[in-house]
């Protein structure tokens, strides 16, 4: 039920921030619009947060199903995106449009009884998953970035009208935020590929092995983008090709490796 109310909230908040959007540059009520929009949306966090908490971290074993996953991941978007937005009323088309997807993914929040458990624990583990979770949640912003960029950039091309278009911050503000998210999520990926390797003790038997090759095609993938990015120039339309890339084989390892295990193999990682 509180899942439910959080992705209440998360939509009030995201039709505040469309208003916000909405108004002119020069009007001089919508800084404060863009705030209460924000104010909203963080007391729908604060409520997405303490379901998950009753969901996850106080459960004595870790066994997070693909719905908690996707749910976690998108709370933690929601914390991105408030962070990233704060006294941006540019950024309030952009801050709509990903909270609109966190009160999607909310009411996934599963408060009933693990269905799996984990043979290994302990902080190491803990600290794996967190990282991970963090890794993939940020380059989910950057994708997003990523598709917002491509889409006004094809739509900038053929001198279309820009329509909603016009609520998004202008496409060198969308292209350097998604380098941004690229630099950070492939240094966390980084990380998570780094302790992986570390603490998990038999990637087969633990049924990670799958997940592990298809997280190494994406962090490949944002590694040559930010060396062609660094050495070579790469960037606008190429660049949101490749970002995209790289988040295809990421949710293929963290979600597609999961819905095998799951759903037709009834088994779980670790």
């Amino acid at each position: 039920m509180l899942a439910i109310i959080a992705s209440i909230i998360y939509l009030c908040a995201c039709l505040w921030l469309i208003a916000s959007a909405r108004q002119s540059a020069s009007d001089s009520n919508s800084p404060s619009q863009h705030m209460a929009g924000l104010g909203m949306a963080c007391l729908g966090w604060l409520t997405h947060g303490y379901t998950l908490c009753r969901a996850i971290i106080l459960d004595t074993t870790i066994a997070l199903n693909s719905a908690e996953v996707a749910s976690l991941i998108a709370w933690i978007i929601a914390a991105i995106t408030l962070f990233k937005s704060w006294n941006r009323p540019r950024f309030s088309g952009v801050a709509a449009l990903l909270l609109l997807c966190v009160a999607i993914v909310t009411p996934l929040t599963d408060e009933g009884a693990r269905l799996f458990s984990t043979s290994q624990t302990g902080w190491e583990l803990n600290a794996h998953i967190l990282i991970a979770v963090l890794a993939y949640a940020i380059v989910t912003v950057g994708a997003s970035l990523s598709m917002l960029f491509y889409m006004l950039d094809l739509r900038l091309r053929q001198h279309r009208p820009l329509g909603w278009m016009k609520s998004l911050p202008s496409i060198d503000v969308l292209e350097t935020s998604m380098f941004q998210s690229i630099t950070a999520g492939f240094a966390l990926l980084t990380l998570t590929l780094f302790s992986g390797f570390i603490f998990v003790r038999d990637l087969f038997a633990q049924h990670l092995i799958h997940k592990v090759a298809l997280s190494c095609f994406a962090w490949l993938i944002l590694g040559i983008l930010l060396w062609g990015h660094w050495r070579l120039g790469w960037r606008g339309r190429t660049a949101a090709r490749w970002t995209l890339s790289s988040f295809i084989f990421l949710g293929l390892a963290y979600f597609g490796s999961k819905f095998v295990l799951e759903v037709i193999l009834g088994r779980h990682w670790g």
